[in-house]
This record gives structure tokens, C-alpha cells and sequence, in this order.
């Protein structure tokens, strides 16, 4: 959780949360701290009432979409560059495999009087379980307990259990929910890309069906790589009038919090005997 920690002019050192203190230095009167992305040092502004966004002056590579972005006037949709940074640091603290959007940050720069290649906001803050100490000039680095490797397989199991719920019930809605939006599915019948096109493809297939078809799995073996979990496993979908049999691999990332399909390829090791293949 993210907590604001102005205090007192007088208030003792011991009064900080332990962690790791990363100094916040200043450009002009606004509070920056220093990131590390791609070996190179990289000057932030730290707002606790925006999401992250990078420079698109210091990031130029990436692709255009149209996204949202928040501060503290509110919610904006607009065209931004999305980059895919591989690693970031904080201090000692890492996070990888980020994708965060890119805008032109020049006026920010402008009105301080030095680079800003960014801003930190509460998203990451929040991830890192950051306390910002303005009174101090301090950043202090805890992560929350409970975010081991286990904990991340057993939240990422609980969130495909939810979905599989979700198929099984003929909630293409809810299911829906469970698809990263730029989800790649590919089946033995078609290949499948956005949460759009998906969705509507197992509507075809398989949630618009009565009664609903029964999808398990049987997982083989799970792993991390930090943001996402690649996940092999056996499949079946049982219904009167059909029966699948295979396997498969999907990719989960935390998109706000939660997992979501980013990836997932299925094959068949029992094709549906006398069923048609169909055409896409």
C-alpha cells in the first residue's frame, strides 16, 4: 500500500519504515528520483496521484495506441507510444518485462529547468510497496509480504480456476475479463489475436453451446518470469458433443493487479472423432 508520510519538521530517523531509501532530489521544487533502465540513469517525477508514464523524447522506440492515462484531474484517453522495458531498478529493487506508455514530457522538463524522462507513478509505487517521505526526501522500498514465488503461482492458479469457472458456465463476459487485451490464442482450427476476436471464437466454438462444454486442466509444470507465469499443462472439453483431448502452454501477466491470458497455444492429442473441421 502507498503511504504518504509528510510528518513534522522535527520527526526522529527511527519514525521512516525500514526498507530500502532511495534519496529524492529535486528539479526546480518538483520532487525526481533516479531509475536505472537499460544501465543508464534516468531522472523521474515522482506523482502519487498519476500512472507511470515515460518520456517519449528519452524512449523513442515502441509502438503507437490510444491508452489511459491518470493524474489528479482525472482519467484521459489518449495517443501514446507503448515501450516494453525489460528491467527497471529503484534502488536495489527490480521490476521486469514492463510495458508503459510514452508522451511528450518536454514542457515538464521546461518548467523545472532539467531532463525528465518520466514519471513515477502510484501504480509502480504502489507494486513496490513504496512509502514517499517528501518531508525527508525519501523513497523507502518494502515490498509487501506474501509476494514469493509461491504466492505469485498460487494467485496465478486461484485466477485460472476463476476463469475456468467462468468457460464452463458460458460467461463470455467474465471470461473475457480473464484475456490480457492483446491475448494470442492459437488452436489446431485458427489463430486468434485480441481479446475481441478471441472471445468470439469460443462463442462460436464453444460458450454459446448447450449444454455448456466442460473445460479442466491438468498442469505439467509452471514458471516465473517476473510479471508472468508460463504455464504447460493436459486439457480436456467434455461435452455430449464433443470431446478434446490435448495439450497446451499459456502466458499469464498482472495487468492491474490481476492475471490475465496473455498467450496461449492448444493442441490435440484426441481429435474429435467424425467432427468437422472448422472454417475461419
Amino acid at each position: 500500500m502507498l503511504t504518504l508520510l509528510p510528518g513534522p519538521a522535527g520527526a526522529r530517523a527511527q519514525d521512516a519504515p525500514s526498507g530500502d531509501k532511495v534519496p529524492i532530489e529535486r528539479c526546480d521544487v518538483l520532487p525526481v528520483i533516479l531509475l536505472r533502465i537499460d544501465g543508464a540513469d534516468m531522472r523521474f517525477l515522482v506523482d502519487t496521484g498519476a500512472t507511470t508514464v515515460l518520456n517519449v523524447k528519452t524512449f523513442t522506440s515502441g509502438r503507437s495506441k490510444r491508452i489511459q492515462i491518470s493524474s489528479w484531474s482525472g482519467v484521459a484517453v489518449t495517443s501514446a507510444r507503448e515501450v516494453f522495458l525489460p528491467e527497471l531498478l529503484i534502488g536495489s529493487y527490480r521490476l521486469t518485462n514492463l510495458r508503459l506508455p510514452a508522451i511528450d514530457l518536454t514542457s515538464i522538463g521546461k518548467a523545472c529547468g532539467g531532463q525528465i524522462d518520466g514519471i513515477l507513478g502510484v501504480d509502480l509505487l504502489d507494486r513496490m510497496g513504496a512509502t514517499i517521505d517528501f518531508q525527508r526526501r525519501l523513497a523507502i522500498i518494502s515490498p509487501r509480504k506474501g509476494h514469493s514465488e509461491k504466492d505469485q503461482f498460487a494467485e496465478h492458479e486461484a485466477a485460472t480456476t476463476h476463469c475456468l469457472t467462468a468457460f464452463n458456465k458460458g460467461s463470455a463476459e467474465e471470461f473475457g475479463d480473464c484475456l490480457d487485451p492483446d491475448v494470442l490464442l492459437y488452436t489446431p482450427w485458427g489463430e486468434f489475436r485480441g481479446r475481441e476476436q478471441v472471445i468470439q471464437y469460443l462463442k462460436d466454438r464453444f460458450l454459446n453451446q448447450q449444454p455448456n462444454p466442460q473445460f479442466e486442466i491438468r498442469s505439467r509444470d509452471m514458471r516465473l518470469f517476473g510479471d508472468a507465469v508460463w504455464h504447460s499443462y493436459e486439457y480436456r472439453i467434455d461435452s455430449p458433443t464433443m470431446h478434446i483431448v490435448g495439450r497446451g502452454m499459456m502466458i499469464c501477466r498482472k495487468n492491474g493487479g490481476k492475471w490475465q491470458m496473455l498467450n496461449m497455444h492448444n493442441s490435440i492429442a484426441q481429435p474429435e472423432p467424425g467432427a468437422p473441421k472448422p472454417q475461419f
